[in-house]
Parts: C-alpha cells; structure tokens; sequence
C-alpha cells in the first residue's frame, strides 16, 4: 500500500476559521494515516493574480488570456506545493483545492499498490478513457480539472521539470498534456515530460458546488437560499439563467442602455427571482449596520458579512465589467484591477427613509434596484435635476463617483426600500472607509 505522507491544500485567504472546520470534518472521510501532516497553502486573490504571477517570475503561455483569473492563482498553488512537497523529500502526497468534497465511496482506490506517477481523485472527464490492470480505475482520456490528486515522488520530479513555470495554463490541462491526451498538438509539445496517470472510475471528491453556503453554515450561518450561493463550477449555467438578464449576459450593451444624465447608464442586470431571493436572505441574516452613515440607524450590510459577496463579485466581474468598459472607454491592463464594496442597503418610511446629497469615494458607482413596494425613493442628481428611479426590480444605473456627480436618496414616505450597492476602485482599498 502507497502511504500519503502529506496533504496539502490551496485555500483563497479570508473565512479561515470556517475553512479550518470544513477541512477537518472532510479529511475524516478520507482513508488517510492517523496524523498525516496537513498545510493549507494560500493562493493570491483573483485581483491579485497577475501581480503575483510576475512577482514570482512566471509566465502565462502565449495565447492564454483567462477570463477567470481563479485558475490562474490556483496554477501558482499548485506549482509552488510540488516543488515543496519534492524539497521536503515526500514520496507521495494528496493536492486538494479549498472547495473539495468528498462525494462517493470508493475511497480504497487511495490504498491502491498502483505507482502511477498522478493519481486522480476527481476530475471533469471527457472522451477517451481506456480499461486499467486494477479494478475501478482507468486510464484517462483528456480530463479537466486539479481539484484533487495524488502524486508521488516521479511525479513532482516531472511536473516540477516540465516548463510549466515559462508556460502557466491551468494545472488540469497539463495533466492531459504531459499524459499525452491533450486535444491541442501545441500545448501537448509545449512541455517537456511525460505522466503515466489513472483515475477512478467515479469520482470520489468533488468540487463543491455550494461552497460559499457551506463555509457560512460552518460559521454558524445558514444561508435561507443555498441555491443562491451556488455559482460556480457545474452550477453556474444555471445560476446565471436564473439570476442574470439575459440580454446583458450576450453583452448588447448598446441596446439595454439608456443615458438619463451624461455618463450615467441604466440597465436590466438582475431577475426578480435574484432580487426577492437577496432581499429574503438579508432579512434572514438580519445583522444590519451603520458601516456607511456612522451616526445613523443600522441601513447597510457588507455583501461579505453572509457569505453572498464572492458570488456577487463574479456577476460583477463577467457582466458588469463589460459593460464598464465599453461605455466608460476605460483601457488598459490596470482596469482588471478594479474591484469594489458591495452592500445592501435598506430604508424605512418610518426612519433613516433617506441619504443626503454626496459625493462617492469610488471610480464609478453601482445602485440595483431590487423592490418597488414603497413611495417616494429614488437617486437624485442636483445638478442635472434628474431622478433616477427605475421602474423595474433588477434595473441598475452606474454613475461616475468622486467629484461631478453630487446625487443623494430621495426620502421614501412609505414601505421599505431595498437596493445594492457597488463602489468602484482600483486595488486593494478604496478612497474612504467613510460615508459614501
């Protein structure tokens, strides 16, 4: 029997406590030794990753542009750990990113005599697998995917030699290549090595689907609507035809916007369903703050204080952005860094119904009107004499923020109204942590 000598695990930062529990509770359904050493290992921040791509001197391969930079701050993790795991001397070691679940029950596979140099725990699998010498396992055809895996110490010996430092893809599509069953004839001769790989038949540790939810729930949160944390992997196609305006997902943004004021743009970008479901889950988490008006009533809460604002980010990143970009001219590499607070902010008729005029600390501004049921209310521009108030829940309207665009909430005088909130800037930080 092949003993697993180390786990390691690639964990975005932020939420350690919950991760640190989950882990735990996951690694106990796996057949692993009593006391098998375990690093969690931190990857850089989507916004981060190209900084740290350069930082540590690698190169993304020509032609490689990543939508999702995820996979790129996934790519260093892995690199970095197999060169660890081969400086520290380990003869075989289990990978996992931070989302892993286990999810079948043939966990003896990982008991297996089998001296493949990799050793898939999961993976998306395509066409092409072929019979292997022991039962329930394969030899793959192309795979996608690194979320789990075995290597032992051949293994780390060819990845670490392969190139991929001068050619970062993502770690999946290099298992295929150095396998010899990548699609892609350039990619396949691109690095140097080659893997002999197995899989199980079945995958038995899965990416979590619902993975935001479960690291809430871990906290002692339990999300209202799980399905609306389930954005990513396999359930993103469906989480983006139930929650995102289809015709702002086909980008026609010359065609769903309207300019009311100069540089101001309104346009559909939420569901109903999205915009009820948000509302309910916020009342369900029910912490409501002060953060953006310090000597008013509890109005606000951060997106990232029930586990909604990654999930929110990612709408932003690939549906929003776009359409920034577009309509704002806004060119250039930096602008990938742009990265925002985002809130959902609440007024009463009875108090805090308003907010007076300001100015933003931000690039640009977001507002998304997700209700209807109350009078008054509204986004209002001195300076032009516009009111910005659509009449359909899921409407946005981005306005410029810092100096020009002076505007405030016109006081509701019944009902309750609820908005999200989106502050723009570059970095890590915003202008302010004040009043916005």
């Amino acid at each position: 029997m092949i003993t697993t000598e180390k786990v390691y695990i690639l964990a975005f930062p932020g939420n350690d406590a919950n991760k640190e529990k989950l882990f735990a509770e996951r690694l106990r359904l796996l057949p692993l030794p009593e006391n098998t050493p375990l690093e969690v290992v931190e990857v850089p921040r989507e916004i981060d990753a190209l900084a740290a791509l350069n930082a540590a001197g690698l190169k993304l391969m020509e032609g490689y542009n990543p939508d999702d930079k995820r996979d790129v701050s996934l790519a260093m993790g892995h690199w970095r750990v197999w060169h660890q795991a081969l400086q520290e001397g380990r003869q075989s070691v289990v990978v996992l990113e931070e989302d892993f679940v286990p999810t079948g029950t043939h966990y003896h596979i990982l008991d297996t005599d089998e001296t493949a140099d990799l050793l898939y725990l999961g993976r998306y699998a395509s066409d092409g697998d072929r019979p292997a010498n022991t039962g329930g396992l394969v030899r793959p055809g192309y795979s996608q995917g690194a979320f789990a895996y075995r290597l032992n110490r051949r293994g780390l010996e060819i990845l670490t030699a392969s190139g991929f430092a001068e050619q970062i893809i993502p770690a999946g599509e290099l298992f295929s290549a150095l396998s010899g069953q990548h699609p892609d004839r350039e990619v396949k001769e691109a690095y140097t090595g080659r893997l002999d790989v197995l899989a199980p038949m079945k995958n038995f540790i899965s990416p979590d689907g619902n993975w935001h939810a479960s690291l809430q729930a871990a906290g002692g949160y339990i999300p209202l609507h799980p399905q609306l944390y389930q954005a990513f992997g396999e359930h993103e196609a469906a989480w983006v035809k139930r929650y995102v305006n289809p015709q702002l997902v086909h980008r026609e943004f010359d065609l769903i916007c309207d300019e009311p004021i100069d540089n101001v743009y309104a346009f559909p970008f939420f569901t109903p369903a999205f915009c009820q479901e948000v509302i309910e889950e916020a009342e369900h988490f029910g912490e409501w703050t002060n953060y953006r008006e310090k000597d008013g009533d509890p109005i606000d809460i951060k997106l990232s204080s029930f586990g909604l604002d990654e999930v929110f980010n990612q709408a932003l990143r690939k549906y929003l952005h776009p359409l920034l970009f577009h309509k704002y001219h806004l060119h250039g590499q930096g602008w990938e860094n742009l990265t925002s607070q985002n809130f959902i902010v609440r007024y009463l008729a009875e108090r805090q119904g308003h907010l007076g005029l300001h100015n933003d600390g931000s690039y640009v501004s977001l507002i998304v009107t997700l209700n209807l049921d109350y009078d008054g209310g509204g986004t209002f521009f001195p300076k032009y004499k516009k009111l910005i108030k659509p009449e359909q829940v899921g409407y946005a309207s981005v306005h410029p923020g810092l100096l020009g665009y002076l505007h405030g909430a016109r006081p509701i005088t019944r009902g309750r109204r609820y908005i999200l909130a989106s502050f723009f800037f570059l970095g890590s930080r915003p202008f302010s942590d004040g009043t916005y």
